[in-house]
């Protein structure tokens, strides 16, 4: 990780623990360059607009509500993208992704994205072709709807970290600013609620009964979902927070399963 994103990070990571004196708060964040010159870092509004979801409370603290926040009221939403190759030299070709409120689909979000060329091995993975991309509106345009449907939620996806490191770097590079949302990744999750010997997704959908089709944006969003909520299912008692559900996924014992010995 670049030096200047783990010092974000670490700074945003103490935002979860306790509040933050608002001075402090824009001392600590006024010198982190892919902030401050995009963003005046005294506006909280432009903040959430990067969907860190913070307040400014009455005793002029920054409090980050996804601290205090029952998991049942926390607006989750679920993310997947297909794209034409990698972070350096690929695009987004399809966003797909659903929102949920106490394991409830509150709405849906699904395009396609403008490309000039979709390699033959992304066609053979995904089925989407160059041609299924004639006339499919601009990054921009679906990237800026994506962030206003997207808002200040919890960030999930199956391997967040690509999905997450995808649309930010993508929404920077247009001008919209990093991604700030709070995230949490299904595979993380599942290892510490379903007993498995394997977590990709196409294991937990078998596994779990999930039938849909796989490499599609919205069906593997939706695939996603149904993980967490089975998941969410599952939790201990003592996991009652968005905050206990982020830390909970990264740090309680896996029960991931050894694979059956092969007799021979």
């Amino acid at each position: 990780m670049k030096p200047r994103k783990q010092r974000l990070d670490n700074l945003l990571n103490l935002l979860c623990t306790h509040n933050m004196g608002y001075y402090e708060f824009i001392s600590k964040f006024s010198d982190i360059e892919e902030l401050s010159g995009f963003m005046d870092v005294r506006d909280i509004d432009m903040w959430c607009a990067l969907g860190l979801d913070i307040i400014k409370t009455e005793q002029n603290e920054i409090e980050l509500l996804t601290r205090f926040r029952d998991i049942s009221e926390q607006e989750i939403c679920v993310v997947d993208i297909e794209t034409s190759g990698g972070i350096n030299t690929g695009q987004i070709i399809e966003i797909g992704a659903v929102k949920i409120k106490n394991s409830v689909e509150i709405g849906r979000f699904e395009s396609f994205v403008s490309a000039p060329f979709v390699p033959e091995n992304i066609t053979e993975l995904t089925g989407i072709s160059t041609d299924d991309l004639v006339g499919a509106p601009s990054l921009s345009y679906v990237l800026e709807k994506f962030k206003l449907f997207l808002g200040t939620s919890l960030f999930v996806a199956h391997n967040v970290n690509f999905d997450y490191g995808f649309i930010s770097q993508s929404l920077d590079q247009i001008g919209l600013g990093m991604l700030l949302n709070r995230k949490l990744c299904t595979i993380d999750l599942a290892r510490r609620t379903i007993a498995s010997e394997k977590y990709g997704l196409g294991s937990l959908k078998e596994l779990l009964g999930i039938n849909n089709l796989h490499h599609r944006a919205l069906n593997d969003a939706i695939a996603a979902a149904e993980i967490l909520k089975i998941s969410l299912s599952r939790l201990p008692f003592s996991v009652q927070t968005t905050e206990d559900l982020i830390k909970f996924s990264k740090t309680a014992p896996s029960m991931k399963l050894k694979p059956e010995p092969v007799l021979v």
